[in-house]
């Protein structure tokens, strides 16, 4: 027993001894931290706490010149010029900077500054704070090994302090890396119109026409131009911007530096804006609005009188009642006094005490009746006033709605032209630019300007060598292999009604012949001229308009379809045969076009003439050009189109002939042709037996 007692104290001791040890360790853990830290600080002390509030100024140098900012009310302002452009986010990243600046190392009792080169810093901040302050930060050498630089303060270059290059690199750059650049102006491309461009190289004009169909102007010529590259070109406005501010206030006389007094040249773009639409309308109504919510609440305000008027009227009603029941209860009394008098004293006092109590009861009672009158007619005046109120409120918030919505301002679209005068080149790779005789000076990339500049009509051309709905063509004349060929449209119109409808929506029965509505005129793999010329019906072969009675839930629909038969010399054509071939024939492209005078020796491989519905005649002739490609001409134009796509084309309308089909029955069935073979087979075959033996 004895020695589990010493055993327990002994446990309890080193307890004891742990715990102080414990204790003792994360004492000095902490008093270690707290030194390590006071030593970390004292190895990187703050060398700079300036708080952006206090500043008054600062000045440093920008170009080899010393500028000062200074601050005026909330607002940065170059010192010497007031109406420059200050980026007012940028000098307050620039003070921001010097709210806490750290020594990442000190250099003491420097002899020789120029070891630092801080005999000549690289550039000078002074800050200036509100109470008169002044500090003097002097930029000297970089290490680009360390990533630092080596800096002074107030001048004194006895102590030199090693910080991070990047600490003051937000002083860096040029005086319009400081200023508030504008914005390139937004253009809508859709809205575009017009693009010309007048230029030393090459001039030309995109326009729209009134179909809204692009054309290219070049050289004294206007012709259809591809759609897909007019609305390349109107789209690249969308992402033309600035690359640099130059001048914010460039005079005449100073165009020259950057080649914009002779433009190398001028891009005009007319365009659309949407603006908010003017009226006097709008501000008459508003102002007739308004009298009539005064009138209005005039007649509110008449009708609240009038309701308190009969409120009042009832009150005195009320007043009168009560005079009469006050009258009826000294009639009574005077009844009961005379009854009185014929019996004795006794019952005079008990009668008295009753007629007193029943005074009392009908008293109470008449006040009872005389409140509930008053109620009820509070309660009718009441009720009048708040169907009133309601009725109020209710005109107020439709008075309110009619507001909102007259509020919404109306838009409409004004015309806008653009001019970007284009100068020199610029040294950050682009070109100088003036927009709108702007006393403001840019530059502009050349990628974003070559878009533009260096074309010619040329690159615009569209490259479809010939395009007529089938929809618009009355007769088609070919000569091909020496012989003459016309194809004859016929159009049949017939109303077929349609399948009922509900919720107002209708449902067309595809009414289209099947042989047709296949391939019609092939606008369904159209390129280039497709996008322009295609109208609404060029999809099939029947021209569809549908009316949809939408007078009803249920609604019956009908539709005028017009369907397309052909024939070709007299004779009718299958539909499916020539589409086919009509199709190949008018979405033929071309890689290129011919700028080259060409001559043939030879005739054309064929010749097609086109006459539309109006008697308008458009005529191409294909023949050979080289080993890649036929020359397709058409109003002295010359298209290189791809040898097999028209070789493609001649096999099609061979198909329309029945020539082709004839050349593969003649090859299959000539009995002549398979007895020659047959006869041919048979000596090769003797022939080989006789060598063998």
């Amino acid at each position: 027993m004895k020695k589990k007692s010493v055993n327990l104290i002994t446990a309890v001791g080193v307890l004891v001894v742990l715990s102080g040890a414990y204790v003792g360790v994360k004492a000095y853990v902490a008093k270690q931290e707290a030194a390590d830290t006071e030593s970390a600080e004292e190895e990187n002390p703050e060398i700079i706490s300036i708080a952006s509030a206090d500043v008054k100024s600062i000045k440093f140098v920008i170009d080899k010149k010393e500028v000062t900012f200074e601050k005026d009310g909330d607002s940065w302002v170059k010192s010497d010029e007031t109406g420059f452009p200050v980026d007012q986010d940028k000098i307050d990243t620039l003070v921001s900077s010097l709210n806490s600046i750290k020594a990442e190392r000190t250099l003491e009792n420097v002899e020789d500054a120029s070891e630092y080169e801080l005999d000549q810093p690289d550039n000078t901040i002074t800050v200036t704070t509100e109470d008169g302050e002044t500090t003097v930060i002097q930029l000297g050498m970089e290490n680009d090994s360390t990533s630092q630089e080596y800096i002074d303060l107030n001048k004194d270059s006895s102590t030199v302090y090693v910080v991070s290059n990047s600490t003051f690199s937000s002083f860096e750059g040029t005086l319009y890396d400081f200023a508030k650049s504008g914005v390139f102006p937004t253009v809508d491309s859709s809205t575009v119109s017009k693009i010309s461009v007048d230029g030393k190289d090459s001039s030309y004009v995109v326009e729209k026409d009134k179909n809204n169909f692009w054309n290219i102007t070049g050289d004294g010529e206007t012709e259809k131009a591809d759609s897909a590259k007019a609305t390349s070109l109107a789209s690249t406005l969308s992402s033309v911007a600035y690359a640099s501010y130059v001048n914010y206030n460039c005079a005449e006389d100073e165009l020259s530096q950057y080649g914009l007094d002779k433009p190398y040249a001028e891009i005009t773009v007319d365009y659309q804006e949407k603006v908010e639409k003017e009226s006097t309308d709008d501000e008459n109504e508003a102002e007739n609005g308004d009298e009539e919510v005064s009138e209005a609440s005039g007649d509110e305000n008449q009708a609240d009188e009038n309701a308190d008027s009969e409120t009042d009227g009832s009150e005195s009603l009320d007043e009168d009642a009560d005079s009469e029941t006050d009258g009826n209860e000294s009639s009574d009394e005077d009844a009961d006094s005379e009854t009185d008098g014929n019996e004795s004293l006794d019952e005079d006092v008990d009668v008295a005490d009753t007629e007193d109590s029943e005074a009392v009861e009908n008293e109470n009672t008449d006040e009872t009746a005389d409140d509930n009158v008053e109620a009820e007619d509070t309660d009718v005046t009441e009720s009048d006033d708040e169907a009133g109120v309601e009725t109020a409120d209710t005109e107020s918030a439709e008075s309110s709605e009619d507001a909102e919505e007259d509020s919404e301002p109306e838009t409409e679209m004004v015309d806008r032209e653009l001019v970007i005068q284009v100068g020199d080149q610029s040294s950050d790779g682009g070109r100088y630019v003036r927009v709108n005789d702007s006393n403001e000076i840019y530059t502009i990339s050349e990628d974003s300007l070559d878009t533009f500049l260096g074309k010619t009509n040329a690159d615009f051309w569209d490259l479809t060598v010939s395009y007529l709905s089938a929809n618009n063509l009355d007769t088609l004349d070919v000569n091909y292999g020496g012989e003459d060929y016309i194809v004859n449209v016929s159009r049949e119109t017939s109303e077929d009604e349609n399948v009922e409808t509900s919720n107002n929506e209708t449902e067309d029965e595809d009414t289209t012949d099947s042989t047709s509505s296949d391939v019609a005129d092939g606008n369904d793999v159209e390129g280039n001229a497709a996008d322009d010329n295609t109208s609404s019906g060029d999809l099939t072969g029947e021209d569809t308009e549908n009316t949809d009675d939408s007078s009803s839930t249920a609604s019956t629909t009908s539709s005028t379809s017009v369907t397309l038969s052909y024939t070709l010399n007299g004779k009718d054509l299958d539909s499916t045969t020539f589409t086919t071939f009509y199709n190949k024939l008018i979405n033929m492209t071309a890689q290129k076009r011919l700028t080259d005078e060409f001559k043939s020796n030879a005739d054309p491989e064929m010749t097609v003439k086109f006459t539309d519905i109006d008697g308008n005649e458009m005529e191409v002739e294909y023949y050979s050009y080289d080993t890649n490609y036929y020359a397709a001409v058409i109003n002295k134009k010359v298209y290189l189109v791809n040898k097999m796509t028209v070789k493609e084309l001649f096999q099609a309308f061979e198909s329309v002939t029945g020539e082709k089909e004839e050349n593969e029955k003649a090859e299959t069935t000539d009995p002549e042709t398979n007895a020659s073979t047959d006869n041919a087979e048979t000596e090769t075959t003797e022939a080989s037996e006789d060598a063998e033996e």
